[in-house]
């Protein structure tokens, strides 16, 4: 199983706890995180639910080399964004741009770090604000990629705003910094970008956590980084949009497509490509379970309840990750909750 350095867990697990304790609190209708309930969703979401924490505060990433010129950045906080970047002849290709300012000028550095060829590209792999925020900090040279229906999204700027307040404490400071900045380039299936004697492709498979998720492969070092269409070892995926059987088709024709030898999730460990299996099989059991309650008869309040998380989806106890056990728990109460609400036609 790979680590990738020093987690802070016990802090991390005193997160969780405090979120737990003033966890969302339970509406009379729940109607998911569809196009027009994006702005309730956390308060909508079922009881145990725990949303990720993503401050970055004292937060560093790490530089990994998974090959000649292709590197990842590893937050040392479980929660934290990801990143990465690709190195080309003629320069360089960023994997997300991060939260804020000051965490996409630690991206710049790592990349000055290694080389001092100019970063051509910036690849957006889904609009959230912890993914995009940090877009206006990169250079005005710099352009950016992202999927259309990513790029549509974006739009909604103070919305983003407002929807990551949960995640960072409330702390508008966080992300005080940002404008909005688009993308100039947009893509519908697939793109290869050329940095000079290095193709990079650009992918996507279809929807999963986002309309728009994006996945960049380098093919030489079979390294994928796949923002939060996959979110690390150990994990199980993130329905946030519902949609759970295109999830599913989705890491299906990703698994059938790349041949992965590593995976860079967008939060979390480095993990490999037999990672995709075990989502496909989470997703696969999460959808004939939810099926089987809706079929019966059962309300999304009584499915929710009955349907928990099995152990085998679960860190090891004696895991790094024991510690997140009860965000996993939380997250599978959403996924089930998604899952209902799609077959529901939300």
């Amino acid at each position: 199983m790979a680590r990738n350095g020093t987690l802070r867990l016990t802090a991390f697990a005193a997160v969780l706890s405090g979120l737990a304790t003033g966890g969302p609190a339970q509406a009379q209708q729940r109607t998911g995180i569809g196009e027009e309930a994006y702005s309730n969703f956390f308060e909508n979401a079922p009881e145990g639910f725990i949303p990720p924490p993503l401050h970055p505060e004292g937060v560093r990433l790490r530089t990994e080399e998974l090959g000649e010129g292709v590197y990842a950045l590893f937050s040392d906080h479980p929660g934290v964004d990801n990143s990465g970047f690709i190195v080309g002849e003629r320069g360089v290709l960023v994997i997300d741009a991060h939260i804020n300012g000051e965490m996409a000028r630690q991206i710049q550095s790592a990349v000055s770090a290694v080389t001092d060829r100019p970063i051509l590209y910036l690849v957006n792999t889904n609009y959230h604000g912890d993914h995009t925020f940090g877009n206006s900090s990169f250079p005005a040279e710099t352009k950016i990629i992202a999927h259309r229906a990513t790029a549509e999204r974006m739009r909604r700027f103070e919305h983003e705003r407002e929807f990551l307040l949960p995640t960072v404490n409330g702390d508008t400071s966080v992300y005080a910094d940002a404008t909005l900045r688009l993308p100039d380039i947009t893509f519908e299936e697939s793109l290869r970008i050329d940095l000079g004697g290095r193709v990079v492709e650009v992918w996507h498979f279809g929807r999963g956590n986002t309309p728009g998720d994006t996945v960049v492969y380098a093919p030489d070092a079979k390294a994928a980084w796949t923002g939060n269409l996959v979110v690390g070892e150990e994990s199980i995926a993130v329905v946030f949009e519902g949609r759970t059987s295109e999830y599913l088709a989705t890491i299906a024709r990703l698994a059938g497509t790349l041949d992965i030898r590593t995976i860079v999730p967008g939060h979390g460990f480095k993990t490999t490509g037999a990672t995709l299996g075990r989502y496909m099989a989470y997703l696969s059991s999460l959808l004939n379970d939810v099926r089987r309650a809706f079929d019966a008869g059962w309300t999304e309040e009584e499915t929710v309840a009955a349907l928990s998380l099995e152990e085998r989806w679960l860190p090891a106890a004696d895991s790094q990750l024991a510690a997140l056990r009860p965000f996993f728990v939380g997250l599978h109460r959403l996924n089930v909750q998604q899952t209902y609400l799609d077959l529901a036609g939300r």
